[in-house]
């Protein structure tokens, strides 16, 4: 058994053409930004998987900046949410534990909060990706491999992860979404 949501890929480092064109400068660092970027990048690919109208990276940050969605720890789950609901697609904040990932990736892409580049040191948190699939649950010793989305310069060559990996970093917190087609 093979699940997977098609949800295309985004960056979350912002290009020079982008952060002049849509005055990217009010809000300061272009490349700070970007290393911030992760929670709107992942909205952008969300927006585009259900087939809505996607803003660019530096529109969403100014939206998400201007919903107060942004602290000093990270883009809020709730916020993402709401800005999600906004632009046409219904979100929801909320608990996810990992043994319920799979069932939860049945029906939708996920935004989840792990540590970037999934390190299995203790750390949890501080990054969004998407998880949008999972191979078959008896694939490896590790679990199956969940597909993801990973708008960081390491997730552009990595597209999956065993479910043990992810979950050694994984906070148990998503942003879920409606029911979308495999």
């Amino acid at each position: 058994m093979l699940c997977l949501h098609p949800v295309p890929m985004c960056r979350q480092l912002i290009t020079e053409h982008e952060w002049e064109r849509e005055g990217g400068a009010e809000l300061g660092d272009r490349i700070e930004w970007s290393n911030r970027a992760c929670g709107m990048a992942d909205l952008r690919m969300i927006l585009l998987a259900y087939g809505k109208p996607a803003p660019t990276v530096t529109e969403l940050l100014k939206l998400g900046v201007a919903h107060g969605a942004l602290t000093e720890r990270g883009w809020l789950h709730a916020g993402l949410a709401e800005i999600a609901e906004q632009l046409g697609v219904p979100g929801r904040a909320e608990p996810v534990p990992v043994g319920e990932l799979l069932d939860r990736l049945t029906a939708a892409p996920l935004i989840v909060s792990v540590t970037e580049k999934f390190p299995d040191d203790g750390r949890r948190g501080g990054h969004l990706v998407i998880a949008h699939g999972y191979t078959d649950p008896g694939s490896g010793p590790d679990g199956p491999d969940v597909f993801i989305r990973d708008p960081s310069g390491w997730g552009q060559e990595h597209e999956r992860v065993s479910l043990s990996r992810l979950a050694a970093s994984y906070t148990g917190r998503a942003v879920t979404f409606p029911a979308l087609q495999p």
